[in-house]
């Protein structure tokens, strides 16, 4: 790390950017941020694939359901042939869970389809879960999981597959066998690009930790996000305070809206919401 990047970065951020690794979500959307080579490059490894080629990759992709729950999806990518993928890191068990999956997979689907289209119409979506512990806790590099019509085995034939065009794969962060998935993982746990095996994500890694023009994208991208995290409390705050004064039932709606200083359509969002009427 040169003298003039230390010196023009406060030393807690700097500190803070060299301690990260691309298991720490925040840093690896910023390291894939729209980069389709990089998010090709780590498919490739996570589906034992050399064929696929992606057409376009999105981190920190926000959905939106209809009745305003979000979540924001690490990468989003598609390929050349329409198909979609969702890699997640999650360092947490309870962020793996089976029903965020189905989440996930809901959120893109209902973003996906345009009004009148048909549901043949929806693309094969790969849900991509890395975890950093063993979730599954089989000690495998990676399960897949499998749907099928229960009982329809014949003979030596298994179960009948239920094919709904969704592949769904947790891979092992704490995996580390001396294969392309464990080589990756090693790398993902890493925090000195200079131990890291594959070049690829070494040489990003090095941008965003030792250039100055990738240490600052860093600073200002962790400034933005402690505001947005900033915003985004002061509000499910308010919402809050607005659900409890709604429950109350002893004031209008404009009186919640002058004291919560919270516009009127928003309290009346709420309303709907807990399926009280607003007077």
């Amino acid at each position: 790390m040169s003298t003039s990047l230390s010196e023009s970065i406060d030393p807690a951020m700097l500190s803070r950017i060299q301690a990260l690794r691309l298991m720490d979500d925040d840093f690896m959307t910023i390291v894939f941020s729209g980069d389709n080579e990089a998010t090709e490059f780590l498919l490739h490894i996570l589906l034992s694939r050399d064929d696929l080629k992606v057409k376009s990759s999105m981190t920190q992709k926000e959905k939106r359901n209809l009745f305003g729950r979000s979540v924001r999806l690490d990468i989003v990518a598609e390929d050349t042939e329409g198909k979609t993928y969702n890699v997640e890191v999650q360092r947490a068990d309870k962020g793996a869970s089976p029903r965020r999956v189905r989440y996930n997979l809901a959120m893109l689907d209902s973003h996906t389809l345009k009004k009148n289209d048909d549901f043949s119409a929806l693309p094969e979506t790969y849900i991509i879960f890395i975890t950093e512990n063993d979730y599954v806790g089989q000690g495998k590099a990676f399960y897949e999981v499998g749907k099928s019509f229960i009982g329809t085995a014949a003979g030596d034939k298994p179960d009948l597959i239920f094919d709904d065009g969704c592949h769904i794969m947790y891979v092992n962060g704490e995996y580390r066998g001396n294969d392309a998935i464990g080589h990756l993982m090693h790398d993902f746990g890493c925090r000195n690009a200079d131990d890291m095996h594959y070049d690829e994500l070494a040489e990003r890694v090095r941008f965003h930790k030792q250039q100055s023009k990738g240490v600052g994208s860093m600073c200002r991208i962790f400034e933005e996000y402690g505001n947005e995290r900033a915003a985004e409390a002061k509000a499910e705050i308010q919402n809050e305070f607005v659900e409890n004064l709604l429950r109350q039932n002893k004031l209008s709606a404009e009186e919640i809206s002058a004291v919560a200083k919270v516009p009127l359509e928003q309290v009346r969002q709420i309303s709907q919401k807990l399926t009280k009427p607003v007077c």
